[in-house]
């Protein structure tokens, strides 16, 4: 009977804890820096190239314009990724909030338990392009939030794929062969 009483101690101080960082900590901030050898213009344009995605965003299937005018503040788009093969489809509202053409970039994605916004800035240095990235997530319930404190926490999980992501976006940049219209 004592072990049954400690073992429910032990479980209800678990529970309490797990809970416990999503009070304290209900989203999770983490960005990156990359410096890629291209122009503004040109780092611009494969950034928002959405044939190139896949290329750079881990588990990316697909993207589709569900309102307003394509690339333009307000428009909203599904979006659908796979994070592993042993995971289902996992689909994302993403909404533009706000846009400078050749400077930032601000999205947010909206699924069923989290919100997501990224800020993706653009700057030139010397003829070559910084792209930073701010992101912020945060869970939808308080097991969400719990369940993401305790990712970033133990492993750094997001701010992990984030690096993954913006170093793959490096590649795809630097090895870039696409000719754009720069002016838009």
């Amino acid at each position: 009977m004592k072990f049954l009483k400690y073992l429910l101690y032990f479980l209800l101080g678990f529970i309490v804890l797990f809970l416990a960082a999503g009070v304290l900590k209900p989203s999770v901030n983490y960005g990156h820096e990359i410096i890629v050898d291209k122009p503004l213009k040109e780092a611009w344009a494969v950034h928002k190239d959405k044939s190139k995605y896949d290329q750079w965003l881990e588990g990316f299937k697909s993207m589709e314009l569900i309102s307003g005018e394509q690339g333009e503040i307000g428009s909203q788009y599904r979006v659908v990724v796979k994070p592993d093969e042993e995971q289902p489809d996992f689909e994302m509202i993403e909404t533009i909030v706000d846009k400078k053409k050749f400077d930032f970039i601000r999205l947010d994605f909206d699924s069923d338990m989290m919100f997501f916004e990224q800020t993706t800035s653009f700057s030139e240095i010397e003829g070559k392009t910084k792209v930073k990235t701010e992101s912020k997530v945060s869970g939808k319930n308080i097991f969400m939030r719990s369940m993401f404190a305790w990712m970033e926490l133990l492993g750094g999980s997001f701010q992990a794929q984030e690096e993954k992501n913006i170093e793959g976006l490096k590649r795809v940049i630097e090895g870039n062969t696409t000719v754009y219209n720069l002016e838009n």
